[in-house]
């Protein structure tokens, strides 16, 4: 077995037994933390290795299950993308879990928060370095349900703060479900047709059923990913408040912006060599394009500090996917550059805002902040590079670099995507400088602030300098990662004129008018408060467009009558509970079947 497949072994099994172990830990407070990041310390330093190892020559290793009419094989496969993702996700994970240790020292029920961040990282890992689709669901199923205890970690707490919790976690595992069905459908579907569930092992060009089996499959993206219109669960509107931001801070950072969410981008990012059907690509590029204006807007509407930063991940993601939806190596090569780019300015930029709500006891209402600058200058200069990664500031950020590649992949290729990522940069340095300008600039409204100490401090210093490093490594030792591509880096030595101004254009333009509007630190514009139609439709974004509410109409009050109405069929006896679960399961299977055959 090469020393690779190892290390990678190592990078996924030592953080999943970790989990367990600390569980052992439960009265040795210190110890147990400091066990929970090491364990995901290891794990990053073995994807390191398998990093400077790895010479771009892709590598499998396959482990026989079965041997009966078939074998079933499983194992793990590395490649450009599945380095990548691994050193992504190990490291920002290492970061992350480190933060923690001052951030959450107060928390009461931290074996149970460490238990799911290490067992998190190891399905996220099982996911990225599948080679089968078995792992790959494994990964896919574990990192889903971390997220939803993760989410509502807090639902312990009195009144409404643990009934919001707990409803978030619940309403992730529920719309992120959706598209597990659709990814259990289509690989259930593809080892029918081939009888092999190796990941690559077949090329699928619109064969029979490729139509149904896209929608299916374009769910699981969409879900994971959190584009429209199931983007609740991440982003729900201030005044739903019921979304992936009622968990820690910490948990934001690392599943919300820097790994789970990431997992539908690798799916696509994955398939794209093996699944040719051109229905999958467009409704994924129209549904991107959608999600990356509508998130913006939410963004730039929204007062809650996380809720912007999530309402920016939905618009980053949706970036990605029209990347890879340009179906060039140029596009592929953008979306993936963008990928590693926004997971480290968005981790910064989430513990950023974790070290301000921490600073500020818990208040995440930017109307709140102001003045910040003063309080917290080391936060003011950290912060600021992840904003200007965000804004996508050229040549001194990772952001600058990514973002550049994509809209000047998709000059000249596609034009929607073209002026959908042109005008998503104007808005996104709208709403970046927004935040920025309401938390440091102009009088501090009355936020009483306690500066956070050295961990925090370290970490978030570590990421600015990964933000500005990063975008310089492209040319440097990422090159290996990319050697298979057709020469993507033509993207960067052909310097084209054009979208490089588009984009350095709607940077300068939504800077400027986001310092015209909140430049001394104010929190409301007045021409839109006396703007019938624009106070409507701030209403509408502050809502969460309303999505929430449509589901509750159509979908939770009739599955809530039904079940009120076969409330007779519940009688307490488990056999006849079980009986009847049984035959429900049965009839399930049986009509999947049918509809597959």
């Amino acid at each position: 077995m090469e020393l690779e497949i190892i290390f990678t072994i190592i990078a996924i099994v030592v953080p999943i037994i970790g989990a367990f172990l600390s569980l052992l830990l439960k009265k040795w407070t210190a110890v147990r933390d400091i066990f929970g990041v090491s364990t995901i310390g290891i794990s990053a330093i073995s994807a390191v290795i398998v990093f400077g190892l790895f010479d771009g020559t892709p590598i499998a290793a396959t482990f026989n299950w079965l041997k009966l009419s078939t074998t079933i094989q499983t194992g793990f496969y590395l490649d450009s993308l599945s380095v990548l993702m691994g050193i992504i996700v190990s490291i920002l994970s290492m970061l992350i879990a480190f933060f923690s240790l001052e951030y959450m020292s107060e928390e009461k029920h931290k074996p149970r928060y460490w238990f799911f961040i290490q067992l998190f990282v190891g399905g996220m890992l099982l996911l990225v370095f599948a080679y089968d689709m078995i792992f790959l669901f494994l990964g896919w199923e574990l990192v889903g349900l971390c997220s939803c205890f993760l989410i509502g970690h807090h639902y312990m707490k009195k009144g409404e703060e643990g009934e919001k919790a707990a409803k978030s976690g619940i309403k992730a595992l529920i719309m992120t479900g959706i598209g597990d069905v659709g990814l259990l459908a289509f690989l259930a579907w593809v080892y029918a047709t081939t009888g092999d569930i190796l990941i690559g092992s077949t090329i699928f060009s619109d064969p029979a059923g490729g139509v149904f089996m896209s929608l299916l499959l374009v769910l699981a993206p969409i879900t994971k990913s959190a584009q429209f219109p199931l983007q609740s669960w991440l982003s729900s509107g201030d005044t739903v408040d019921v979304d992936a931001m009622q968990g820690p801070t910490t948990v934001s950072a690392l599943i919300h912006a820097a790994t789970m969410v990431k997992a539908g981008i690798y799916l696509v990012a994955r398939f794209s060599p093996i699944w040719d059907v051109q229905i999958f690509y467009t409704i994924l590029m129209v549904v991107a394009g959608i999600s990356t204006v509508l998130a913006a807007i939410g963004a730039l509407v929204s007062t809650d500090l996380k809720r912007v930063l999530a309402y920016s991940t939905i618009s980053q993601l949706s970036y990605m996917f029209l990347a890879f939806t340009l179906r060039t190596d140029e596009g592929l090569f953008a979306g993936q550059m963008h990928l590693l780019s926004h997971s480290i300015f968005k981790a910064l930029l989430f513990l950023s805002a974790g070290a301000i709500i921490h600073s500020v006891a818990e208040e995440r209402d930017m109307k709140k902040m102001g003045g910040m600058r003063k309080n917290l200058p080391w936060i003011y200069g950290f912060m600021m590079a992840g904003t200007l990664g965000l804004i996508g500031l050229p040549i001194l950020t990772n952001g600058g670099f990514s973002k550049e590649l994509i809209i000047t992949a998709a000059y000249g290729n596609n034009w929607f995507i073209f002026v959908i990522t042109v005008l998503t940069a104007f808005i996104t340095a709208l709403y970046a400088a927004r935040m920025f300008l309401m938390i440091f600039h102009g009088k501090n409204r009355g936020a009483k602030v306690h500066k956070p100490k050295y961990i925090m401090r370290i970490t978030l210093g570590i990421l600015a300098v990964l933000v500005v490093a990063t975008g310089f490594l492209i040319e440097g030792p990422l090159h290996n990662l990319f050697s298979g591509h057709a020469d993507p880096y033509a993207l960067i030595r052909d310097f084209e004129v054009v979208p490089f101004i588009c984009a350095l254009s709607a940077i300068i333009l939504g800077v400027g008018l986001a310092y015209l509007l909140y430049g001394k630190g104010q929190t409301e514009v007045a021409h839109i408060e006396n703007n019938k139609v624009l106070k409507a439709c701030r209403t509408v974004v502050a809502n969460g467009y309303y999505i929430d509410h449509l589901y509750n109409l159509i979908i939770i009050k009739p599955v809530f009558w039904i079940g009120k109405q076969l409330s007779f069929l519940k009688t307490g006896k488990i056999n006849w509970n079980m009986l009847l679960g049984s035959a429900v399961a049965i009839t399930a299977i049986v009509v999947l079947v049918m509809v597959m055959v």
